[in-house]
């Protein structure tokens, strides 16, 4: 795989998010085609969620201490990830923008070289507006499109 190319090379993702809110649990999956590149000491995940109110693009920043997801479109979010740290981003969607908190507890990173796989998993406590929402866990597994 030619990850230093310009454009990026195309993926499979299959995105898997599991919110547990005491004892309700929900589960959101959806397959998409995106793009892997690494630009400087970072890994790139680009691609466009399909919505009923519209297309959403995220944009996902991999590197050694963190991780950035962005998303625009319908929906608008920014947000960093830090392993055992607390930290603030947005979201915005038709009914405002909302401050959201993520303690984060896991980020585990793994690229198989050889056939041309990854995987990105999340594990975070989130809090809407100073209420907390739960605990999520997003799972991104990811292939070389051929």
């Amino acid at each position: 795989m030619n990850a230093a190319s310009q454009n990026g090379t195309p993926i499979q993702i299959k995105f898997v998010t599991e919110i547990k809110d005491g004892l309700q649990k929900e589960h959101v999956a959806f397959d998409a085609n995106g793009l892997y590149y690494i630009k400087g000491n970072s890994t790139y995940l680009s691609f466009e969620e399909k919505q009923e109110t519209g297309t959403v693009k995220t944009i996902i920043k991999i590197s050694n201490e963190e991780v950035l997801i962005l998303r625009s479109g319908n929906v608008k979010m920014r947000q960093v990830y830090r392993k055992k740290e607390v930290t603030r981003g947005t979201f915005e969607n038709a009914l405002g923008t909302f401050e959201v908190l993520t303690k984060t507890n896991n980020i585990e990173y793994k690229w198989f070289k050889n056939s041309n796989k990854g995987s990105l998993f999340l594990s975070y406590e989130l809090s809407l507006q100073g209420e907390k929402s739960g605990l999520y866990t997003i799972s991104i597994m990811f292939k070389e499109r051929i």
